[in-house]
């Protein structure tokens, strides 16, 4: 599975680098200027975590999956738009329908500070996206579409310069048939953990 997804972390990871040091030259030049700080007008949170679902249509019982999402917030105002992309599979190749081959939501967040911290803070909210589910193992490389609804809450702590660890909980749900078939059938309690970065401007 680390193969596949193997470009994918390498391209965050470089997209994290090249902001993180961009940023920090940008905060180096206008260190002296006493209005930087309060012109900043967007903050940005790019989110990567692993976790999963039970599920006893799995030959394990549950699947393990991934997230990568990119959350949008202008500072005056105590809402985000979220953008995320998923999977939960059992493998690299996913060929069961109850396996998630991607999914992709987006979702409007809720965004408050607690204890009166810029480093901590909890997001709560929900929102509509698509996913896509192998049709079976007579059909590996086919897949069925469908629409997905999903809530999530959950807790961000910056604990160093602009780097975070996250964990949320999520409510996924989606069902779809054809011919009184279910192709698509989730509804499913997720977990997730994972790591932030969290930059404004």
């Amino acid at each position: 599975m680390f193969r596949k997804y193997f470009l994918s972390i390498f391209l965050l990871f470089a997209f994290i680098l090249f902001f993180c040091f961009e940023l920090n030259a940008q905060e180096t030049v206008s260190s002296t200027d006493s209005l930087s700080s309060t012109e900043k007008k967007i903050d940005v949170t790019i989110r990567y975590g692993q976790g999963g679902f039970k599920d006893d249509r799995s030959s394990i019982g549950k699947l393990g999956g991934g997230q990568l999402t990119l959350d949008i917030k202008h500072r005056k105002f105590p809402f985000a738009i979220s953008i995320s992309n998923e999977y939960y599979t059992n493998s690299a190749d996913p060929t069961h329908s109850y396996e998630i081959a991607s999914l992709t939501a987006v979702n409007f967040l809720y965004v408050t500070k607690l204890f009166k911290t810029e480093k901590v803070n909890f997001f709560a909210g929900g929102g509509v996206g698509g996913l896509k589910v192998p049709k079976g193992e007579d059909e590996p490389n086919s897949m069925e579409k469908g629409i997905c609804y999903n809530i999530e809450g959950g807790i961000n702590i910056i604990a160093f310069w602009k780097i975070g660890f996250y964990g949320i909980y999520k409510y996924l749900y989606a069902n779809k048939e054809i011919n009184s078939v279910k192709v698509i059938d989730f509804n499913e309690h997720i977990v997730l953990l994972g790591i932030t970065v969290n930059f404004s401007f």
